[in-house]
């Protein structure tokens, strides 16, 4: 997968799953707290989205990463332990908890192959690491 693609793709499915979250909380009428956690990851989706279409998706990629991870770790048990929900409601679940997390995993790796490497920059790699007269570039 293209890494731009990685990071649009995580951005438009956090939009898209957390933003019907939003909609089912106001047509319920949910909690404040899940709306304004459900609203933050959508708007972050967004964020991430427009973000990597200028080149720089650094802060807000990291907190949706960061904060994907640590939702779904926290909701997917008390999903799937609660007896109120039926095994499909704990499967499709689990399931957006996976794929979340995967995209989160692949956007992160994606923004390696997207940062500018400077001539000085120490991730530049080993095969550029000797120049004219042999010599070590200094770090």
């Amino acid at each position: 997968m293209p890494p731009v693609l990685a990071l649009y793709a995580f951005a438009a499915w956090t939009a898209y799953v957390w933003g019907t979250r939003v909609s089912n909380i106001v047509r319920d009428d949910g909690s404040t707290v899940d709306l304004v956690l459900a609203a933050a990851l959508a708007i972050l989706g967004v964020a991430v989205a427009v973000t990597a279409w200028r080149g720089r998706p650094r802060w807000p990629l990291a907190t949706l990463v960061a904060a994907t991870v640590a939702t779904w770790a926290v909701r997917t048990p008390l999903i799937v332990f609660d007896a109120d929900h039926g095994a499909a409601f704990k499967a499709v679940h689990a399931a957006l908890a996976v794929v979340s997390i995967a995209l989160a995993a692949l956007a992160w790796r994606a923004r390696l192959a997207l940062a500018p490497r400077a001539s000085g920059d120490r991730r530049a790699g080993a095969a550029n690491s000797v120049t004219r007269g042999g010599q070590l570039p200094r770090l």
